[in-house]
């Protein structure tokens, strides 16, 4: 019907009827699913599928922390990765001898195309003041690590003055890795190792 007038003919009427009892059929219905779940027996269900949502969010979040967790306890944060319990200090160590470390290692999946270009031996004595040492062969390129456990032996000279007792070294690591726009530099660093320092005499 295009005018504003009610139809005349039966058959109009029911149509007519028909359209307004539909119209409000779907007020009182939009209206009663509203108050269902804003005060009504539907709100638990509501919420509880927003709850659902929330949580489901909160899992995506706790799934990536404890990914980047399992990342890190395992050392795959890093550009290598030491096995547990097997690096260690030859010794005995006297005052004046080189320090030779021993250490197995492997590169992880971050430091698969990074490059190692320098590094330096940190020392500590029972003063707690770190003190750097020298590579033995400093003007020599840096080995590089392959992506399978590898042992090495590390030759490194400690500073003089250290005092006899325990003492405890690790190595700062510096790497060249790749980015989208180039490379950038990493810093890691190996696990801390300790060895006896003994007399010169």
């Amino acid at each position: 019907m295009t005018g504003d007038e009610f139809p005349k003919s039966r058959s109009g009427r029911v149509i007519e009827l028909g359209k307004i009892m539909g119209a409000i059929a779907a007020i009182f219905g939009a209206t009663s699913l509203i108050w269902g779940m804003t005060f009504g027996p539907l709100r638990e269900g509501y919420l509880m599928i927003g709850d659902f949502v929330d949580r489901f969010a909160r899992l995506e979040v706790t799934v990536s922390e404890l990914q980047q967790d399992v990342a890190r306890a395992n050392g795959e944060d890093r550009v290598i990765r030491q096995i547990q319990g097997q690096s260690y200090i030859r010794e005995p160590v006297k005052q004046g001898d080189n320090v030779v470390m021993t250490m197995v290692a492997a590169r992880t999946k971050l430091g698969v195309d990074c490059r190692l270009t320098d590094w330096t031996p940190i020392f500590t004595d029972e003063l707690n003041i770190p003190t750097p040492g020298q590579r033995l062969n400093a003007g020599r390129a840096p080995r590089q690590l392959s992506d399978d456990t590898q042992t090495l032996r590390i030759e490194m000279i400690p500073p003089a003055i250290l005092r006899p007792g325990r003492i405890t070294v690790y190595l700062t690591l510096t790497y060249q890795c790749p980015t989208e726009n180039g490379t950038t530099t990493v810093q890691d660093r190996t696990d801390t190792l300790a060895y006896q320092l003994l007399s010169a005499g």
